[in-house]
């Protein structure tokens, strides 16, 4: 790895005009994955807060908070809740592939050529789509479990 660091710092600073454009690339698509990484993080953060919330709610308390409710409050809470839960629990598997530890993008040999950055590339894109639907079930998640709370306040 430290091959490659300074294979890369050497291309960055005395390279060719394509070097210097690979590492401008290279660190472009590193930043994408560091941002990916920290929105995915607070994601999982949120998602971690609406899933014991909602385990809670669903699974483990004993108390029905629908119980004096009309049959359809009771149907459409027990709903609302385990869906919001599934969905929240999918965002969850959505996510922890995109703060995985990235490797292969480089062959034995250090530098960087064409092909590694087209590796990173397909990561980043690969991320980018994976934390597109964690964010959006993790808001379906969030919405559901702010209606279900919203059904058991005004029952």
């Amino acid at each position: 790895m430290s091959d490659q660091a300074l294979a890369l710092a050497h291309a960055a600073a005395s390279g060719t005009p394509q070097d210097k454009e690979r590492v401008a690339a290279w660190d472009r698509l590193f930043a994408m994955l560091n941002v990916l990484d920290s929105k995915t993080s607070a994601l999982l953060r949120f998602n971690a807060i609406v899933v014991a919330a909602l385990a809670y709610l669903v699974v483990v308390s004993g108390a029905d908070p629908f119980a004096q409710a009309k049959p359809i409050v009771k149907t459409l809470g027990y709903l609302v809740g385990h869906v919001s839960l599934l969905l929240s629990v999918a965002s969850c598997g959505f996510s922890f592939p995109v703060i995985s530890v990235a490797r292969g993008f480089f062959d034995a040999a250090p530098g960087l050529d064409d092909a590694a950055i087209r590796r990173l590339g397909a990561t980043v894109a690969q991320r980018t789509w994976l934390y597109a639907w964690a964010w959006r079930l993790a808001v379906a998640g969030g919405l559901g479990f702010a209606l279900l709370v919203a059904l058991a306040t005004i029952h």
